[in-house]
């Protein structure tokens, strides 16, 4: 009863977020259809998506990006498997947190330009944010932490999936750069929105408007990287995942899963719901974890006032 009461709550804030965010796409989207577009997109073939998972009992998922020889560019058959394994960990219990990473030494080099060359028309344009956007904004709002763990290039789109995580992992051997402004656009798949959440309007803009990249030293300060590996050089692909995992498990350990749950919930909702809205979520997460076993748990082991 009290894991199901704990599951309801998260529940009915996702609720919340997707009815009022879904209210505002259709509200400039209504001819858009994401089963065709999704359709549209499985059409652009090339690399893979794959989920798997790691870390204790399998509490870690990892998303994998790999297109050999284009840097990770996301091409629209990437792009929809995105799509179906962010919905699939979104009704998933099983895990702690959510890695996202990009294999052979890059994290993402954007979309794949041959697909935006045929689509280059403001239709299809729409389409594909209004996909993305769908995509990356329920990336952002699965229940548990999600975690980039980056090298190489980040660039375009790549870096609007990099925002859309809330804590970035970073090699020195990192060079992010929206590149958008130089190709005579915008972020269009929700980036500049989660760029302004993460680093504030000021540095967020100073980034979009920057000509050239920046390694993961620029970015730490900046607060576009939170986390700065050490400088060994390129990482394999295994390393830099089993350091990023040293990194997540330490921050997470002692942590209930229902706890990781409600501080991820209760913290994102603070800006997305409105202030009562807000609050009112805050007291029933608060209420369902009260007296919890991990609650109790506490209480018995005095943990308030232990010295770490």
């Amino acid at each position: 009863m009290l894991l199901q009461r704990i599951s309801h709550c998260f529940k009915y804030t996702s609720v919340l977020f997707n009815k009022a965010y879904q209210k505002r796409l259709l509200s400039t989207g209504s001819n858009l259809n994401l089963t065709e577009i999704r359709e549209q997109l499985s059409q652009f073939q090339g690399g893979h998506v794959d989920l798997s998972y790691r870390g204790d009992n399998g509490c870690i998922a990892v998303i994998s990006l790999l297109h050999s020889g284009r840097m990770n560019a996301l091409t629209g058959s990437m792009c929809v498997s995105l799509y179906d394994i962010i919905r699939q960990l979104s009704t998933s219990e099983e895990h702690k947190a959510v890695v996202v990473r990009g294999l052979q030494g890059h994290f993402c080099a954007g979309a794949d330009l041959n697909m935006l060359k045929k689509m280059a028309d403001p239709a299809n344009g729409e389409r594909f944010s209004y996909f993305m956007q769908e995509t990356l904004c329920s990336l952002r709002h699965l229940p548990t932490p999600i975690y980039a763990a980056v090298q190489g290039n980040i660039l375009g789109a790549g870096a609007e999936l990099l925002v859309a995580c809330d804590f970035v992992i970073a090699s020195p051997q990192t060079n992010i750069q929206f590149v958008q402004g130089r190709m005579g656009i915008v972020p269009g798949l929700a980036g500049a929105v989660h760029l302004v959440e993460k680093v504030g309007y000021h540095k967020a803009l100073d980034i979009l408007l920057m000509e050239k990249g920046m390694d993961a030293n620029t970015a730490l300060p900046k607060g576009l990287v939170d986390y700065l590996l050490p400088p060994p050089g390129e990482l394999s692909d295994d390393i830099l995942l089993d350091l990023s995992l040293e990194v997540i498990e330490a921050r997470l350990k002692g942590l209930a899963p229902q706890v990781i749950r409600g501080l991820k919930s209760v913290a994102i909702n603070s800006h997305r719901l409105s202030y009562s809205e807000a609050v009112t979520h805050e007291r029933n997460v608060f209420k369902s974890l009260w007296g919890a076993e991990s609650n109790l748990q506490a209480f018995r082991s005095n943990l308030k006032h232990k010295k770490k």
